[in-house]
């Protein structure tokens, strides 16, 4: 019985454990966006360019779903980082007409 206990409260342990390191992950995690080009463009570098230089910080290129949106990835230091290179690309409206959060769903493999 108390090898039950011991290995009920062991994988326990190991759960929360996994859990806690799973949420200082995303914490870290890039801020994934897509945004929609004034002039849509094929070339994925230029518009990782064009990105970091509005936004002020690192940007990632991810991937196309048209010519006008792509999907980038934001590298920045802190949520409020982030939070203030969003807010300078939604008021580049010279070269983007429309920025959003990436919030489609991701499965993660540990």
């Amino acid at each position: 019985m108390k090898s039950v206990v011991r290995t009920a409260a062991l994988l326990l342990c190991s759960s929360l454990l996994a859990a806690c390191a799973t949420q200082a992950s995303d914490a870290d995690a890039p801020l994934r966006i897509v945004v929609k080009l004034v002039q849509p463009s094929e070339d994925g570098v230029a518009v990782a360019r064009m990105v970091s230089r509005s936004a002020g910080v690192p940007a990632r290129y991810l991937a196309a779903t048209s010519s006008a949106w792509h999907a980038v990835a934001l590298e920045c230091a802190s949520v409020s980082a982030c939070e203030a290179a969003l807010q300078r690309l939604r008021e580049d409206r010279t070269n983007f007409s429309a920025i959003e959060r990436d919030e489609r769903k991701r499965i993660v493999t540990p």
